[in-house]
């Protein structure tokens, strides 16, 4: 077994919290405790700094490019965590392929928030699956904040390095998008 699998076994184990970098796609670490991996992906329930759950992250173990966990920051963020009762957010999920992934974050959530960090990593797709294959998905886009204009968007499943829910800015789009559609 390697080293990265054991790390990530124990610290799944011990719901420690860690620090997740991706440095060639992402400058921010994800924090949080890992909730479930294998040879392809690992699965975050991710917690602010004030530590209140933020969602969850599922993202390709091949670009994850350091963890840290104990330390200060992390240790100040779990006392949070603690002092505040706060649980993280870990629906069972298929992480057997990219497909699966995303059927069952939109199963668990009602939606998605896919991102393709190789292009540009401050773009996120906020939205529901409407098709999905093996090769690629449609989403019925729910549009920003700023825009609120839906659409609907093509992507390869190649493209996708991150899937997100439940964070407070997701919440809010699918509540607006729910709104809307309900006018």
């Amino acid at each position: 077994m390697s080293v990265h699998t054991e790390i990530l076994r124990k610290l799944q184990a011990t719901q420690a919290l860690v620090d997740l970098y991706r440095e060639h796609l992402d400058q921010e670490s994800l924090t949080g405790v890992v909730s479930g991996f294998n040879e392809t992906f690992v699965y975050l329930s991710l917690f602010g700094d004030d530590g209140l759950p933020n969602g969850i992250s599922v993202v390709h173990r091949l670009n994850i490019t350091r963890i840290r966990w104990g330390g200060n920051e992390r240790v100040s963020i779990q006392e949070l965590i603690d002092a505040k009762g706060s649980k993280a957010m870990a629906p069972v999920l298929d992480l057997e392929s990219t497909r699966s992934v995303l059927e069952s974050v939109q199963q668990a959530f009602g939606y998605v928030n896919v991102m393709t960090e190789g292009s540009r990593s401050s773009v996120t797709f906020i939205g529901e699956l409407a098709e999905i294959d093996d090769q690629s998905l449609v989403l019925n886009e729910f549009g920003t904040m700023q825009t609120r204009q839906g659409g609907h968007l093509w992507l390869p499943m190649d493209e996708i390095t991150r899937v997100d829910a439940d964070a407070s800015y997701e919440r809010d789009i699918k509540f607006l998008a729910d709104k809307r559609r309900a006018s």
